[in-house]
């Protein structure tokens, strides 16, 4: 059995990727925030969190992230676990502004002693109504605020 000629004029249409839209570009940075606020607090050196934080955080927060970091570090303390993100909206507040609020699991997140791996402390419960910030700054999403909003919130 013989295959087929091969069809000498075919053209594969080029797919084009779909641009994200403003509020997945919003999520994303949201997100990220909280993997890159890990990564900064699991690298116990300054120069690497200022670095990791600064796609993250306006530079004017820097400052303080870091010192929060470093106080950590000084108790001997890591981080472990990570968010479970129950976004309830994404609403775009002004021009270059948003707001996400989150109904966040943060129960399974939270400070361990280095050497024992003993919880020390955690970040919050398993339904904190978060409501974050972001605005726009050099092309990209930044988080610039983090409200606890006192209300009852579910998914």
């Amino acid at each position: 059995m013989a295959l087929p000629d091969k069809p000498r004029d075919v053209q594969v249409a080029g797919a084009k990727a779909a641009r994200p839209s403003a509020r997945d570009l919003v999520i994303a940075a949201y997100e990220g925030y909280w993997r890159a606020t890990s990564k900064a607090l699991a690298s116990r050196d300054a120069s690497k969190a200022r670095a990791i934080m600064a796609g993250y955080v306006p530079a004017s927060a820097i400052p303080a992230l870091v010192k929060g970091l470093k106080a950590i570090w000084l108790r001997n303390e890591i981080g472990y676990g990570s968010p479970v993100f129950h976004i309830l909206s994404v609403k775009l507040t002004g021009r270059g502004t948003a707001a996400v609020r989150d109904c966040v699991d943060l129960s399974h997140i939270g400070l361990a002693n280095r050497q024992t791996g003993q919880v020390v402390g955690g970040f919050g419960q398993s339904h904190d109504f978060l409501v974050t910030t972001l605005a726009l700054g050099h092309g990209r999403w930044l988080v610039t605020g983090a409200i606890p909003v006192v209300q009852t919130c579910s998914y």
